[in-house]
């Protein structure tokens, strides 16, 4: 399996949950924050961050109920927003980078909504402002998850083959390097997944279609060539919304980008964030 390491692991109390995070970089750079996927973690942004780090001090949460953070009662938006404050409250910084993927991107646009004078410049990777999530194609498996809690496997391979059928697009060793940090192992010999079986079933996305105007900060919005999560006209519309606001589209990329094309969107990040330098103290 890949190795990557030069981040540093931490844990924290906040907000009666215990939540973990990686860092990244030197604390004299700007900051940026990174927020993963539903059924995700931090370590999804290993791949981009050494590149990321070079110019920018990084801090990657596990959201409440994924990874190795604590589980909660609610997975509403506005709960990831107010975890993500309690974040930037004790990481002491006060004006960030702030990109997220998918569940993340959602969070972000929210956050960003919720504190303009603190989100420099955002970044949204293939999410829609608004979903449904009863009517998502897989929303009868995840209430039957929620009921009967994570499959043991007998061996990673086991979790691949199941990881791979929601990351179809993944490279292997990505999609390896990612499933290794997403399993915790039972004293019987066998793993599961880390995230809270409940999570997929209880997340609470809110509409954020008649609030995307007021998105203050540049906004980079980024979409997989081959996702189905963000339509061409979906994304189309969240640029007409936002008042200062850029699409990329990462051609070979579905869903997942920072795990199906990290080598193309770390590049495509790091230019349109050169582009759309911020002159402040602590900006970004």
């Amino acid at each position: 399996m890949q190795t990557i390491t030069g981040y540093a692991d931490h844990t924290i109390e906040a907000r009666d949950i215990a939540f973990h995070y990686l860092e990244w970089g030197d604390p004299a750079s700007p900051p940026m924050v990174l927020l993963h996927g539903l059924t995700g973690h931090a370590h999804i942004w290993d791949h981009m961050a050494p590149r990321l780090s070079e110019r920018y001090h990084l801090f990657a949460p596990d959201q409440r109920g994924h990874g190795d953070s604590g589980y909660a009662a609610s997975y509403a938006t506005r709960e990831f927003a107010d975890d993500l404050e309690a974040l930037v409250r004790h990481w002491g910084i006060e004006r960030f980078v702030l990109m997220g993927l998918s569940m993340g991107g959602h969070n972000a646009m929210a956050y960003a909504v919720a504190h303009p004078e603190q989100v420099s410049r955002l970044i949204v990777i293939d999410i829609p402002p608004k979903m449904d999530r009863r009517n998502a194609p897989n929303y009868e498996q995840t209430v039957k998850l929620a009921e009967t809690g994570h499959q043991h496997f007998a061996t990673f391979d086991d979790a691949l083959r199941d990881a791979r059928a929601g990351t179809p697009t993944a490279p292997e060793a990505n999609l390896r390097y990612r499933t290794h940090w997403n399993l915790k192992s039972n004293a019987d010999g066998t793993m599961q997944f880390k995230y809270d079986p409940k999570v997929s079933a209880l997340w609470d996305p809110a509409d954020l279609s008649g609030v995307l105007d007021r998105i203050a900060a540049p906004t980079l919005l980024v979409r997989g060539g081959k996702t189905v999560v963000l339509p061409r006209g979906v994304a189309a519309a969240m640029i007409a919304a936002m008042p200062d606001a850029e699409l990329v589209e990462v051609a070979e990329s579905g869903h997942s980008v920072p795990t199906d094309r990290p080598e193309d969107l770390a590049p495509a990040v790091l230019a349109w964030l050169s582009r759309r330098v911020e002159h402040a103290p602590n900006a970004g």
